[in-house]
């Protein structure tokens, strides 16, 4: 995916073209782009969507958890694919669409709109806690599913950060048995026994934690996990790790 950007004559009001599919690793690239802006002070975004042909529950994920933050996302030159994911996802009320095609056009609506909110920049708008870094590091976890007893998981961690980690590439096992089992809802569910290392040979990191949200994504799945409880030398590692890979 690509992401380009420009600022119209309003300096506030910052206007994006994605280039590429709101899926999968593209929705991880425009959460960390956003989570750039956070960081920056950059609160305003007129989305286009000329280029972006589908998404996924993933990236819708990533626009109404932004939103839910106080950024004031609003999307133009969306396809008749996402208006109806949007509208079967229950989100068309969460995440706005202009009705126009050119960017001169969405930034008259959205000023238009703001003039009538009379507070159009927010100032509690929530920034993130942590640092993190895109990885493929490899976690084994625990969780307990009722009537079958512990399961354990194998996934991919695709986002890490001090507070909690992006997993996808769920694959959940019956204890102690290589007998693969249909994915349970893992959401508000309490994590044990989550280990990994940072590098090959590093000591193991381990924690427990909570599934604060997930999302199917075609046969595929993935969860936001917090962490609960770890040392302090593994949040320290953890810290170490993410000041040295982050993405500038």
């Amino acid at each position: 995916m690509k992401i380009s950007t420009y600022f119209h004559s309003n300096p506030e009001i910052e206007i994006l073209e994605i280039n590429g599919e709101l899926t999968g690793r593209g929705a991880i690239q425009l959460e960390e782009f956003l989570y750039s802006s956070l960081d920056e002070g950059r609160f305003i975004k007129i989305i286009n969507l000329k280029h972006t042909k589908k998404a996924d529950g993933l990236g819708l994920n990533v626009l109404e958890h932004f939103i839910n933050r106080g950024m004031c996302i609003k999307l133009f030159n969306v396809g008749l694919e996402i208006q109806n994911l949007l509208k079967i996802s229950g989100k068309e009320d969460i995440i706005k669409l202009y009705n126009c095609r050119e960017p001169n056009e969405a930034v008259l609506l959205f000023e238009k709109e703001i003039l009538e909110e009379m507070n159009p920049f927010k100032t509690d708008v929530k920034r993130r806690c942590f640092g993190r870094v895109d990885t493929s590091l490899k976690t084994e976890f625990k969780g307990h599913v009722s009537g079958k007893g512990k399961i354990t998981y194998r996934a991919v961690i695709v986002n890490l950060s001090v507070g909690g980690i992006l997993i996808d590439q769920i694959n959940p096992n019956i204890n102690k048995k290589e007998e693969s089992v249909t994915g349970p809802a893992m959401v508000g569910k309490e994590l044990c026994n989550i280990n990994f290392s940072l590098n090959a040979g590093a000591r193991l990191i381990e924690a427990s934690g909570e599934c604060v949200w997930e999302v199917s994504v075609n046969s595929g799945q993935y969860a936001g996990v917090r962490f609960k409880n770890m040392q302090q030398t593994h949040i320290e590692m953890i810290s170490e790790y993410v000041c040295k890979h982050r993405n500038v």
